[in-house]
This record gives C-alpha cells, structure tokens and sequence, in this order.
C-alpha cells in the first residue's frame, strides 16, 4: 500500500509543479496550484514549481522506470 501513496504523491507534485510553472509563465491567475497562495516573488514562484515538477518526476521514475513514458 506504501507504493501507491508514493506514486499518487510523485503524481500530485508532477501537476502541481508543471500546471503552477505553465500557470505562472502564461501570467495566469492563483487557481488551484498550491504554490500560487504563498506570498513571494514571482520568480520564487517559476523555481519552486519548477522543483516539485523535478521531484515528481524523480519520484514517478524511481517507481515505475522510464517504461511508463512508452506508449506502446
């Protein structure tokens, strides 16, 4: 049960840091994206959805290896 709760967490970071980081550079509103509520610089903002899409990302391919990009 452990994996799962990983792989929807690695999932849920994939969409907010890549929805939030295509959020913000579109000049878009606060929406749903978590990151968009916290008072800093836009700048801040573009770097840290940057980094929880990074981390998502690590965690989806630890788990699942790159086999699950292939649309076969």
């Amino acid at each position: 049960m452990g994996g799962v709760v990983v792989e929807i967490l690695g999932l849920a970071l994939l969409i907010q840091g890549g929805g939030g980081l295509i959020n913000n550079l579109s000049g878009g509103s606060k929406s749903w994206f978590l990151l968009n509520y916290v008072e800093m610089p836009t700048a801040l903002h573009v770097a840290g959805h940057a980094l929880l899409l990074v981390i998502g990302l690590v965690i989806v391919v630890r788990r699942k290896g790159w086999s699950w990009l292939k649309s076969d």
